[in-house]
């Protein structure tokens, strides 16, 4: 008989859970971020009550390849609204793709994170130039180009993402109940960089994305100013757990 490989009932299934739990543990992690401010007054439609949008901020976008991970290689895509939770600023991730079963799990299921899977693809850097790409069901939900810049970028990477804490609602069905969740709860997270190996500031050449009926990100990006820069990012980190806000 096989051993069981999960020994307390934390993850489905019981009898040899998907993923394990926080912390896990990212090295040489690629990540290509493009800043952009939304339409005036847009973002309040989309965040949960409890955020406050930040308006006139910088939004961002960010295609990342993660080829070793304590749960496996995968890549990831992520959209980010700036925003407030009682009065701490933060990014609400409205929404986020991944190619790999056990990041979309894991992630929905111990943090909220509200992952789908998509064709993910970030480019080599080639004569200082790097591409990237996200496809669902057949619509290029992002198509982003950049430059990548021989100078450090104007926005660190590494206090943009430890200083800003990710804001996500989890939401979990009731299995007889469809008018509400068994369970909703608003939660925050925040990463550790251990370690960055490169950074560069990135000159977008273009960000576009599609209209798809089975994805909202085009409506953020649609009307958005997209020319605002961003940055290019290799480094090592660790995703902890997170804590419950309400």
């Amino acid at each position: 008989m096989v051993e069981n490989n999960q020994k307390v009932e934390y993850s489905m299934p019981r009898q040899c859970g998907l993923y394990p739990p926080p912390p896990i543990e990212y090295i040489n992690a690629r990540a290509l971020a493009l800043v952009f401010q939304c339409v005036p007054n847009m973002k309040k439609y989309y965040l949960p009550p409890e955020l406050v949008s930040i308006e006139s901020s910088l939004d961002t976008l960010i295609i990342l390849e993660y080829p070793n991970t304590s749960i496996g290689p995968y890549n990831e895509a992520i959209l980010l609204l700036s925003c407030t939770y009682q009065y701490k600023p933060g990014v609400y991730v409205y929404s986020i793709y991944v190619d790999d079963d056990v990041a979309l799990a894991a992630g929905r299921e111990i943090w909220g994170i509200p992952k789908k899977m998509a064709e993910i693809n970030l480019s080599k850097i080639k004569k200082n130039k790097i591409n990237g790409t996200v496809t669902r069901k057949g619509k290029i939900i992002f198509d982003i180009s950049a430059e990548i810049m021989d100078t450090e970028p104007g926005l660190n990477p590494k206090d943009m993402f430890e200083s800003l804490p990710f804001y996500n609602l989890k939401l979990i069905p009731d299995v007889a109940d469809n008018t509400k969740p068994a369970l909703r709860q608003l939660t925050e997270t925040s990463i550790k960089i251990d370690k960055v190996h490169t950074q560069n500031g990135a000159l977008a050449n273009y960000l576009k994305s599609q209209q798809s009926q089975y994805d909202l990100s085009h409506e953020v990006l649609k009307d958005a100013v997209k020319d605002l820069g961003g940055f290019y990012a290799e480094y090592d980190f660790i995703l902890p757990n997170g804590k419950i806000l309400e």
